[in-house]
């Protein structure tokens, strides 16, 4: 091969979620054998195991002969991997690599037993040149520990050891090797980010259709035990040995780069030494162990009808009692030890509702490669023999009526000192000659029995007899002299260890070269990255110095223009809007004065930039024209913090921006007077301008334009707008985008709230309500609601003005799907136009563990501008209430002065701490519940991106519009309450919040969504 194969190795502790790592591993291409080679599928695993059968029968076999077990809870013996066992077995696992798995470029297998036996595995690959790489599937011990009581009704402490050795078994072996950590809750709530993290670690594809295949495969309703990460902790009843490991783990699976630090490998190294130490003081005497089995109604012996007792080997007397979880068949098999061993069996009795039943003497028994030298039936008071072979059975067949509930009592010895003890003792009871002279007339009376029975049989009784001569030889050489033996058996060890050590010397040579090799690499790696690293941060560093300078002069003007203005334009038009009472004529009067101001304003305001001017040079060799109905520079409501995003985005290309919006605030559709309008060029106002000035500038400057942006239209002249750009599509087409950020399209009432022509105050306040879903159902045409509607009165000449400006539009971006279908139910020629794209994207998220608030207030946060469509009404009510006082601290986030002593307010701006400015004060101040109760329909919120990117949970109406909607649509991210009512009643079970407050929780990078830039990109 011109290539090194690649393996993958899925570790973990049974019932951990192996199997459905093995399940997500093979979708994404790793080639984990032929479905008819793997382990069928049972009741306690209905998906599969997806494990190598014959892999799996070899790692049972070598446990058994190591005397070891899945379940044990010690590690294996000393040198285990030089044993006759373990050196056969690593001759077949090679066989099978070769045969099933090397034909294959990226191939993995799948058993938790892999665990205990992973330096075998490793020799392997070292010697088929194999590079491996691991997967240590991490389950949290609680949960483990319930689904192995539910399935084998083991006890937790006995579950634990097992889970610790397991975990520690796979941390320690793969220290030094190519790892990562899984955690199991990760993939089975967040399959597409988990696997996202595996094909990275295993360098596959891992496009639209791998996400969507992966994402269909966890089975949440598989899992019964929801224990979380903090019960870990606070459970009393977890040795700290277990929350050791598991905090290593844990690291591990948050920070890759801490698996390969020293002070992790050496902890778990202490950790894995200190549980080999405690094994081999505790266990000064080896044990062994007597398997039973019952058959059940269909006469068979099986795995899951079967259990064990432990004994020791020193000759000494012990009392067993087997508890029977099912009702017994009709007979009882007990399985010796697979090596010689002398037995002496005192008791066997079967107990059943108080009554004894002895099965030794009053049941027929049958031996199978057991030579038996006394019996019950010669007056003896026990029976004694060898047992040979790997299958020495007793079989008691006929066994009594019974029902489940039922034991079986054992009480025996054994020795494998045969030469020592047992042929002593044979000595001084009879000759050895008698013994085996009885024993070659039993065999010979059986072996007759047989040939009467059944002479077809002859081949069998053949095996039978060669198998009982050649324990006879056994039992001849156990009868040699035990001095001779003992000296070839000294001889043979010392050479085996002399060979040992050998092969340790130069294990650990060739080790420590590996190592200095693979920390000189490390260490070389690690210093280019440093490099790399250092430059970017250098890089990031010039940029966010550029931008923060940028911004600092873009604050500084917006002091100079609030000084100078002193926010003229809306102070003296907004009580043209409070005073509906005032007579027409009066209003005119007023608003013609207002307007000669304005000018007179903008006129004097030129007179100061005269020396920059429309005549100005422009900074960038190509700009984005963009339409917008307010100075970007000066209020930061959410089309302004688009706008500003989109300016700063188009600068880093070097493109610059022109921006035209209105001087003052008038009628879309009053066309009387002639308009003044404001132009700004890369963040300096260049003056304020009436149309014709504009327009002959622009066709002087057209070939520097490359796009066109119209962002909104409130207050604009449609005639001027339309003026503008038919100008500039004259002097050559350009891609032309238009923004809907909210409903202003379709009703002067943007924001789609029903305000009835009489308005007197309560009426007003009980009436006014969202029109959306009346307007869609209208599909076109007038809805019956706006008949009765003030924004009724010009509904019609209304969208006739602005159907031509959406027809002239290249696209339509819209912020959320509730603005698509409003707009396309009005005007549905546009529905090919239109592409919903929102203001921001999340990226680069985080898990983060959020502890229950028990010693402290719940934090409530009010996000944004003090407004009543915002919910600012409840708001007031909500931090005025005695009883939530008691319970709950209320928090301000945003531009707001201090108003009220029990709200702590914390300021931010937009354009010094950018979008993650709401995010990280919300984070910084450990913020519980945020409310954004907007009762009028929020076509995109930004308060709201903010907030799921801190992780906080949101609260909110079914009025907000596209607020609700997206918490209908990810129920994780918070609550919809119907009403103040039901609002209340969930504050004010403060458990039941506390509760609801608490767990892991997703954080995120807020970040531009930016749109294509330049002729080429936006009509690609």
């Amino acid at each position: 091969m011109s290539a090194r194969a690649v393996a993958v190795i899925i570790l973990g502790m049974h019932r951990s979620g192996t199997s459905l790592l093995a399940q997500t591993v093979r979708s994404l291409g790793v080639y984990m054998g032929n479905e008819h080679q793997m382990v069928p599928p049972r009741e306690d695993n209905p998906e599969g195991f997806w494990e190598h059968a014959e892999i799996v029968a070899i790692h049972d076999e070598l446990l058994n002969r190591l005397s070891s077990s899945w379940d044990t809870t010690k590690p294996l013996p000393e040198n285990w991997l030089l044993t006759e066992a373990g050196m056969a077995s690593r001759e077949r696992l090679v066989q099978i690599v070769t045969r099933d798995f090397l034909n294959s470029p990226l191939w993995g297998f799948k058993d938790p037993r892999t665990c205990l036996l992973l330096p075998l595995w490793q020799s392997v690959f070292k010697e088929l040149s194999i590079d491996a790489r691991y997967i240590l599937n991490l389950r949290n011990p609680l949960n483990v520990a319930a689904s192995l009581y539910k399935r084998d009704q083991f006890l937790y402490d006995k579950s634990f050891a097992i889970w610790n050795l397991y975990v520690l078994s796979s941390l320690y072996y793969t220290s030094h090797e190519q790892r990562i950590v899984i955690d199991y809750d990760q993939l089975l709530e967040q399959p597409i980010e988990a696997c996202r993290r595996i094909s990275g670690f295993l360098n596959v594809p891992y496009g639209a259709m791998d996400q969507a295949r992966v994402s269909d495969l966890p089975k949440p309703a598989l899992r019964h035990n929801c224990f979380s990460k903090q019960d870990v902790w606070e459970d009393r009843f977890v040795p700290a040995m277990v929350r050791q490991t598991y905090l290593a783990g844990m690291r591990g699976e948050r920070d890759p780069y801490a698996l390969h630090e020293d002070e992790l490998r050496e902890s778990i190294r202490k950790d894995y030494d200190q549980l080999v130490q405690t094994d081999r003081f505790l266990s000064h005497e080896k044990s062994y162990r007597v398997r039973f089995y019952w058959a059940g109604a269909d006469g068979q012996f099986k795995e899951e009808k079967s259990t064990y007792v432990t004994v020791n080997a020193k000759g000494q007397k012990s009392c067993h009692t087997v508890e029977i979880r099912e009702s017994l068949g009709s007979v009882l098999r007990i399985d010796f030890f697979a090596k010689p061993a002398y037995v002496k069996l005192f008791r066997l009795c079967l107990i059943h509702e108080g009554e004894e039943a002895d099965l030794l003497r009053d049941h027929a028994k049958e031996y199978v490669n057991f030579l038996a030298f006394t019996r019950i039936d010669d007056g003896e008071d026990y029976v004694s023999g060898i047992v040979t072979g790997s299958t020495s059975q007793l079989l008691i067949r006929d066994l009594p009526p019974h029902n489940e509930g039922a034991s079986v009592l054992l009480e025996l010895s054994c020795s494998f000192g045969i030469e020592a003890e047992v042929v002593q003792g044979f000595q001084l009871q009879r000759p050895v000659e008698v013994e085996l002279t009885t024993a070659l007339r039993n065999a010979s009376l059986r072996i007759e029995r047989l040939l009467i029975a059944n002479s077809e049989k002859e081949k069998a009784l053949e095996l039978a007899a060669a198998q009982i001569k050649q324990q006879i030889d056994t039992l001849e050489l156990l009868c040699e002299d035990s001095r001779s033996r003992e000296a070839k058996l000294s001889a043979l060890s010392r050479e085996l260890q002399e060979e040992q050590a050998e092969a340790s010397r130069r294990n650990t040579e060739i080790e420590k070269r590996e190592q200095q090799m693979k920390y000189d690499q490390e260490l070389f790696i690690r210093q280019k990255d440093l490099e790399i690293e250092k430059r970017e941060q250098q890089m990031k560093y010039d940029q966010e110095l550029f931008i923060r300078q940028k911004d600092l002069e873009i604050e500084k003007y917006r002091r100079e223009v609030a000084l100078y203005s002193k926010s003229l334009s809306w102070k003296i038009t907004l009580p043209l809007r409070i005073a509906r009472e005032i007579e027409r004529r009066a209003k005119r009067r007023l608003k013609g004065w207002a307007k000669g101001l304005l000018q007179e304003y903008a006129l004097r305001r030129n007179r100061y930039s005269r020396q920059t001017g429309l005549a100005g040079r422009l900074p960038y060799k190509q700009n984005a024209l963009i339409f917008s109905h307010t100075n970007y520079l000066e209020s930061m409501g959410g089309t302004e913090k688009y706008i500003y995003e989109q300016a700063s985005y188009l600068s880093r290309r070097n493109i610059g921006i022109i921006q035209i919006y209105p001087g003052q605030s008038y009628s879309l559709l009053n066309t009387k007077e002639d308009t003044y309008y404001g132009v700004i060029v890369n963040d300096q106002l260049r003056g304020f301008y009436p149309v014709k000035e504009i327009t002959e500038w622009l066709s002087r400057i057209h070939e520097q334009l490359s796009d066109i942006y119209t962002h909104h239209l409130l207050n604009w002249e449609i005639n001027d707008y339309r003026t503008l750009l038919r100008n500039v599509e004259e002097a050559g087409a350009l891609p032309h985008t238009l923004f809907m950020h909210d409903f202003f399209t379709v009703c002067s009432s943007y924001h789609m709230v029903y305000q009835p022509k009489m308005t007197p105050s309560i009426k007003e306040a009980k009436e006014r309500h969202s029109c959306i879903a009346d307007v869609v159902a209208a599909s076109g045409a007038n809805a019956d609601i706006c008949l009765s509607c003030t924004h009724g009165m010009v509904l019609a000449d209304w969208r006739n003005a602005i159907r031509p400006v959406l027809l002239q539009a290249d696209r339509i971006v819209v912020p959320s799907e509730i603005v698509k279908e409003t707009v396309i139910a009005i005007y549905p020629d546009l529905a090919d136009k239109m592409l919903v794209r929102g203001h921001l994207i999340f990226n680069k998220q985080t898990i983060v563990y959020k502890p229950r608030p028990e010693h402290r207030k719940i934090r409530l946060a009010f996000l944004g501008y003090k407004m009543d469509n915002k919910g600012w009404s409840l708001w007031e009510r909500l931090y005025k209430d005695e009883a939530l006082g008691l319970l709950y601290e209320f928090h301000h986030i945003g531009s707001q002065k201090k108003y009220a002593d029990q709200v702590a307010v914390h300021h931010y701006s937009f354009l010094r701490e950018g979008r993650m400015g709401a995010s990280n004060l919300l984070i910084a101040q450990d913020i519980d519940l945020v409310l954004l109760w907007s009762i009028v329909p929020e076509s995109y919120s930004y308060t709201l991106q903010e907030a799921i990117a801190a992780g906080v949970l949101v609260l909110t109406s079914p009025l907000s519009g596209n607020i609700a909607a997206t918490i209908d649509e990810h129920p994780e991210l918070g609550k919809v309450w119907s009403g103040e009512d039901q609002l209340r009643a969930f504050l004010l079970d403060s458990e039941q919040v506390r509760a609801y407050v608490s767990g892991n929780r997703a954080r995120y990078t807020l970040e531009y969504n930016h749109l294509p830039s330049g002729e080429r990109e936006a009509r690609s």
